[in-house]
């Protein structure tokens, strides 16, 4: 056998010395009943096994389960119209992948048009759109693919998380996961800022809501949005710079993210691919991306359209105030990130007399292993290492099963030819007698049956059987339910027909986006001899063994195969749509996704904000420090000689005091205390006020001496008009100024 070890028992006739003999039992060796202490078989609850928790072991698992087909019905869509390999629905990550890469490229390019300053931003790209159709083009496929980028991460994370794939080893992938959405809503969020328009600045102000609540900034950053002059040019190239940076963040989350798992699928196959990016780019020549108007921090806009897929946020940053934003989206993302803990039960202590129903990790026994590496390259989680031999064996090395990251799928039993690796409750050769205990006692009984196996996360594991193997759905069979059909060894098939069986069933998941990825296609290679180790036709007729695949939702095809192959009905060829079929469906489908991504991306909103106008008054002055004073010989007594001084120092500072009038009626009066832990910084304040439409007299008046007058004022006539802000500011320097 190519690549096996030449000790191999399967391709040597006789074993060797140091390899022990139980390896394989002869076909034509007898084969005891199995042990006392051993049921013939479980396959009810304990035995149904999906390779992610079951619905008992997730709260609300059941409905996720049914929640569950609705995605398997999708995907039988879909099929009926395109080829596995050309579903977006099945490999959903590689398409979000594929579309951030597509982003990327064209965000790189746009850089030959966009001027990244707060003065020009929305110039530089009105001028792009007016003389570039390049620029243009590359503009709308930027944020057509960044919005269906999003799209596709939540229909992973939506589809992970009904089949319940987040437990277990599995939760690193769910948090990074969680991290990583995150990560690309902000690139996208920062991405809005730059191009300073009216959505621009609604994102602005909602995050110097986020900001102003953190004790870092000397100013709080609201006072930057207040005119338009005020806004800070470096502030813009902070959010240009890590707008540029963050795909480098997207890359080392993304490496973390697919760390467990062997053989990732990161990009969607040439055709998809090619799809994707003619899809986009002709959403793009359609319906071509456009800027708001430009950001007016004195204007109230009260409707816009705005891009749903990253800017939902504006909802709640317009409506709610800083903590309360804090207190909810670390509230809610701590909860997501934390699925795999608290909606995951703990499994139950089984009694000390009794195996544990629930499989643990896959364990090896060194006395059968030779080292041949077939389950290391099999296994789809990298949970198996080949490390050098821990006994005197003469082979150079042994398997080693990481716990920490083997998900119970069982690939690797069935990679393993001299069934050295087993997954309890499921060991191999406890349950191979078993199921040859039945088979040639129903022959023996002159009524020779089936066996059939079942992938529990497929429409087997809907199946009920007895302890004897028996179920009322599939007469004349003996079932036995496997965490997956790549659990099931060439080995197995060979030996249940060469005891009797009339055929062997098995049953696995469609293809696509098992759960156990990579099971169902190492099965069907075992199966047709492509891959090692493979089935024997010498030993057995491969004609008497059926692979089908039905998904959990669809029980009752997979009875009408089990009776059509014991009926001694030919297997029905798979549906292959025709070209014109797979082309009408490939168009539809691109339509429907676009149509998805454009309607997202256009939508209306409206802000809280109604016509009337609104006076804004803001300060950053300090108030004069406290008074000196003469040191007490009481006072010094209580000093050691060197911190003795004449007068009595302070840095502290008085608080500023403020009181506005609009038409000789006081609206706001209120004393800032200064900033800092030795409250020696200035006061601060940004107060709002709404004023009805025409001309008003205001006055604003400071004080920041120790009295209680205002010695610093400024009055004056403004002309107040509907959706529009007056201010009126003060600092040290400048003194008082009007917008």
């Amino acid at each position: 056998m190519p690549g096996c070890s030449p000790r191999c028992v399967r391709c040597s006739p006789k074993a060797p010395a140091s390899f022990p003999a139980p390896a394989r039992i002869p076909m034509s060796a007898p084969i005891p009943a199995p042990p006392s202490w051993v049921p013939p078989v479980e396959t009810t609850a304990p035995m149904a096994f999906p390779p992610a928790p079951s619905g008992d072991d997730v709260r609300g698992g059941r409905w996720l389960r049914k929640l569950e087909f609705a995605g398997h019905a999708l995907d039988r869509l879909v099929h009926r119209m395109l080829p596995p390999e050309s579903n977006p629905f099945s490999q959903i990550g590689a398409v979000a992948n594929t579309c951030l890469l597509i982003a990327l490229a064209s965000g790189i390019l746009l850089l030959f048009w966009y001027s990244p300053s707060v003065h020009q931003a929305w110039q530089s790209l009105e001028s792009m759109r007016a003389g570039s159709f390049l620029g243009s083009l590359a503009r709308s496929v930027h944020r057509y693919s960044s919005d269906a980028c999003v799209l596709f991460v939540l229909l992973h994370a939506v589809r992970m998380f009904l089949a319940r794939r987040f437990a277990g080893p599995r939760w690193l992938a769910w948090a990074t996961g969680v991290a990583l959405l995150a990560l690309v809503w902000a690139i996208g969020w920062s991405g809005y800022w730059l191009v300073w328009d009216v959505r621009a600045q609604h994102a602005a102000l909602g995050s110097a809501k986020f900001v102003d609540r953190l004790p870092i900034l000397a100013e709080p950053m609201s006072r930057s949005f207040v005119t338009n002059e005020s806004v800070p040019s470096l502030l813009f190239f902070v959010i240009f710079f890590s707008h540029m940076l963050g795909p480098l963040g997207l890359g080392i989350g993304l490496w973390i993210h697919l760390q467990r798992v062997n053989r990732a699928r990161l990009l969607a196959p040439r055709t998809l691919a090619l799809w994707i990016t003619g899809s986009l780019v002709v959403l793009s020549v359609l319906a071509p991306a456009t800027s708001a108007p430009a950001a007016d921090m004195l204007a109230r806009t009260e409707r816009f359209s705005m891009d749903w897929w990253y800017l939902w946020p504006l909802v709640l940053t317009d409506r709610l105030g800083g903590g309360l934003l804090w207190l909810l989206f670390l509230g809610a993302g701590s909860a997501v990130t934390a699925i795999p803990w608290w909606l995951v039960r703990k499994p139950r202590r089984a009694p000390l007399a009794e195996p544990s129903p629930a499989p643990r990790a896959a364990s090896v026994d060194l006395k059968r292993c030779f080292g041949c590496t077939l389950c290391a390259k099999d296994c789809p989680f990298n949970a198996i290492t080949m490390v050098p031999r821990a006994d005197d064996r003469n082979f150079t090395v042994q398997s080693l099963v990481d716990p920490d990251l083997c998900v119970a799928c069982g690939v690797c039993v069935g990679s393993c030819d001299s069934e050295a690796i087993e997954l309890a409750p499921f060991a191999t050769r406890d349950l191979a007698r078993t199921l040859r205990h039945w088979i040639e006692s129903d022959a023996a009984a002159g009524k020779p049956s089936f066996a059939a196996l079942l992938c529990a996360g497929s429409a087997g594991g809907a199946l009920r059987s007895d302890a004897q193997g028996r179920c009322d759905a599939l007469p004349g069979y003996r079932t036995m339910q496997v965490p997956c059909v790549g659990w099931i060894s060439a080995v197995l098939l060979e030996r249940t027909l060469e005891h009797g069986a009339l055929g062997v069933l098995v049953a696995g998941c469609p293809e696509g986006d098992p759960n156990c990825r990579e099971g169902t296609r190492w099965f069907r290679q075992r199966l047709e001899g492509t891959r090692e180790p493979s089935f024997d036709p010498r030993k057995a007729d491969r004609s008497r063994v059926r692979f089908v695949q039905h998904d959990a939702a669809q029980p009752g095809r997979l009875v009408a195969a089990a009776a059509a192959f014991r009926a001694g009905t030919a297997l029905t060829a798979p549906f292959v749509p025709s070209a014109p079929r797979r082309w009408l469906g490939a168009l539809a489908l691109a339509t429907v996704l676009c149509g998805t991504t454009w309607v997202g991306s256009r939508l209306p909103y409206r802000t809280q904000h109604d016509a009337d106008p609104v006076l804004v008054v803001s300060f950053n002055h300090g108030g004069e420090r406290l008074s000196q004073h003469a040191m007490s010989p009481e006072e010094a007594a209580k000093r050691l000689p060197h911190m003795r001084s004449k007068a009595n120092l302070t840095r502290e500072r008085v608080p500023v005091r403020i009181r506005v009038t609009v038409d000789g009626k006081i609206v706001h009066e209120a004393s800032h205390a200064p900033k800092g832990l030795s409250h020696d910084g200035p006061s601060l304040a940004l107060e709002r006020f709404p004023v009805a439409a025409g001309t008003h007299g205001v006055a604003v008046e400071l004080g920041d001496a120790a009295g209680k007058e205002f010695n610093r004022r400024w009055a004056g006539n403004l002309e107040f008009t509907n959706n529009r802000i007056r201010a009126v500011l003060f600092d040290t320097k400048s003194g008082f100024t009007v917008h």
